[in-house]
């Protein structure tokens, strides 16, 4: 096999300008060196000199300024980039999240794949298209297509991505094969239990699923390790009739990520619920648990595990609480400059009631929690009351609702003063008894955080007013309500401008001039974006604040829209008007912004 020799990688870096003649001399002399230290351990030749391979290792360890400008870092992505141009071989940069097992881990022996940093990720119509890391692999691709009767695409990636895929997959791949045929016993007549709702009846079973069986250790901290790679924020584990897919929500959609047989279903659950410290027998109830993963450089997640029994077994959602997000800067959440003066002056209210709204998954628990570490002080006491605990945090007092033994909101409430609280966090506002807890906590000098689940921010009071609570003891409570959404945004990598005019925007509900041509942002998708053209997400934001105006109005008990109406002529700005500024500015897009606040 023959690869492309040093100088010929060196010559395509130079053309290309992503190489000085200094850095040229720079990286020769140390392949020089790097060479001399290999003849002295072997004690023989090396090829080493003239490999492709071995020579961009060098390179990319120096982590030399492309082209010396600063800030262009010379990457493995962008050597091999230049490589395949120069070679006439098209790039292909590996998303796992775009693979398919089966292509990955069935169509090349693993040995072979492994030894030529082969990938398969795609076989249609008798074309199989390969990622491989060497520019000229024709012998070992020719043997491919001789022995699967195939014609083959080779395309190339960079190495560590090959090395990394084959390793999960192939791994991930083992681990269920061995469940797979450890747990898969057959039953009488092949009849096979399938589900909670259908279920039929052997005489004979596999043996009793464990949860410390090692191949099933192996799959789930793939999983877990996988889902904290791409920045998921849950892993659902779903049965179905003949299969068990695994789906990842990242950027708040869910994306399929693996089908994998159904003999292994029932032990990952077990698992998972042995982990969690749940009843592994029970599986007729929900049941929620929590997990605590140790990850690289010291860091910690929360996992937060919740069993439900559906049709075709147990289907297990985790929620992944990363502290890097649930505590953030609120300079980061994606304020504007008027909302984020009117949210100061709440937390810097010595008492009273501040709710923050919106559906679940929309950010409460981020603002809540950020806003606690920013007003956290060593003179303050914060005392927490949540179902369940979402975040341990050493700074506050956090007390975990237990309905089974009648710890509820509103029983903690009777007797959280007795605690000497400065600032109390409700999680939920769900009742009468709670609201009017809350109240007497805010008319007793404290300061208090809780979240409803609303539309919008004035529909909070109209929200307390159902609940059964007065409208004079809102009026003298409640310092404001915040209403929040989270909107994709675009991906720095690939954004691109483009026009569009005014009227179209107007028929989408947007506040813009009709004769006016915008400028607007949006992602053409890319492999750091996985073609969606977003990457990551931001807060948009709708605040009102209590002026005696709106006091009056709540106490001679307005309707909706006129307190709505009243907020706006204040200043309050909407979902919808605060996340067309977000597309004035480039953050995101007018599709998103109308996916996220559509009425």
């Amino acid at each position: 096999m023959t690869l492309l020799n040093s100088d010929a990688l060196l010559d395509i870096l130079s053309k290309k300008g992503l190489i000085t003649g200094k850095q040229r001399q720079f990286i020769t002399l140390e392949k020089g060196k790097q060479r001399q230290k290999l003849l002295r351990k072997s004690g023989a030749e090396q090829k080493f000199d003239k490999s492709f391979p071995d020579l961009v290792d060098i390179i990319v360890s120096f982590k030399l300024d492309a082209g010396g400008k600063k800030g262009l870092t010379l990457d493995e992505d962008t050597i091999i980039r230049a490589v395949s141009k120069a070679c006439n071989i098209p790039f292909k940069k590996l998303d796992p999240l775009n693979l398919d097992m089966d292509t990955v881990t069935k169509t090349i022996p693993k040995n072979f794949a492994i030894n030529h940093l082969l990938l398969p990720f795609n076989f249609q119509n008798g074309i199989l298209e390969i990622a491989t890391y060497h520019p000229d692999n024709k012998t070992v691709l020719t043997d491919i297509e001789q022995a699967n009767q195939v014609t083959v695409k080779p395309y190339l990636s960079p190495k560590s991505d090959i090395k990394k895929i084959l390793s999960e997959f192939f791994g991930f791949q083992r681990s269920i094969s061995a469940a797979e045929d450890q747990f898969a016993g057959p039953g009488v007549g092949g009849s096979v239990d399938i589900g909670n709702l259908e279920q039929f009846v052997k005489i004979s079973s596999a043996r009793e699923i464990s949860s410390s069986d090692q191949h099933i250790k192996s799959a789930v901290n793939h999983l877990f390790n996988y889902a904290l790679d791409q920045n998921a924020s849950d892993i659902h584990i779903e049965p179905k009739r003949n299969n068990c897919m695994i789906r990842f929500r990242i950027d708040g959609v869910l994306n399929t990520i693996y089908n994998l047989p159904k003999a292994v279903h029932a032990a990952i659950v077990a698992r998972i619920k042995f982990l969690a410290r749940l009843d592994i027998a029970e599986k007729r109830r929900p049941q929620d648990g929590r997990i605590k993963l140790s990850l690289s450089g010291g860091k910690e997640a929360e996992v937060r595990v919740s069993t439900v029994p559906v049709a075709f077994g147990e289907k297990v959602v985790m929620r992944i609480l990363d502290p890097d997000v649930i505590f953030q800067d609120l300079d980061q959440l994606g304020f504007s400059k008027r909302d984020r003066i009117v949210y100061d002056s709440f937390i810097a209210s010595p008492h009273g009631i501040v709710l923050v709204t919106g559906p679940t998954g929309s950010g409460k628990s981020t603002t809540l929690y950020s806003t606690l570490e920013k007003i956290a002080t060593p003179e303050t006491n914060i005392v927490t009351i949540e179902d369940p605990v979402e975040m341990v945090h050493e700074a506050f007092n956090q007390i975990s609702v237990q309905p089974l033994i009648d710890v509820t909101f509103s029983t903690i409430l009777r007797n959280i003063l007795r605690q000497d609280p400065d600032v109390i966090m409700i999680g939920e506002i769900r009742d009468l008894d709670t609201a009017s807890h809350a109240v007497q906590a805010a008319m007793t000098g404290h300061l208090v955080f809780s979240t409803l689940h609303t539309n919008d921010a004035v529909s909070s009071i109209m929200r307390l007013r159902d609940l059964g609570l007065e409208p004079f003891l809102i009026s003298s409570t409640l310092l404001g309500s915040l209403a929040q959404r989270l909107l994709r945004t675009v991906c720095t990598h690939c954004v691109e401008s483009f026009d569009i005019e005014g009227r179209e925007l107007i028929k989408l509900g947007f506040p813009v001039a009709e004769k006016e041509t915008y400028s607007l942002k949006r992602g053409k998708g890319c492999r750091i974006c996985r073609g969606t053209g977003y990457k990551g997400r931001c807060g948009i934001f709708e605040i009102f604040s209590l002026s005696e105006q709106m006091k009056k109005m709540i106490s001679a008990g307005s309707n909706s829209e006129e307190l709505r109406q009243l907020a706006i002529r204040e200043g309050m700005t909407t979902l919808r008007e605060d996340a067309w500024e977000k597309v004035k500015a480039g953050i995101t897009t007018y599709e998103e912004a109308m996916r996220v606040t559509a009425e």
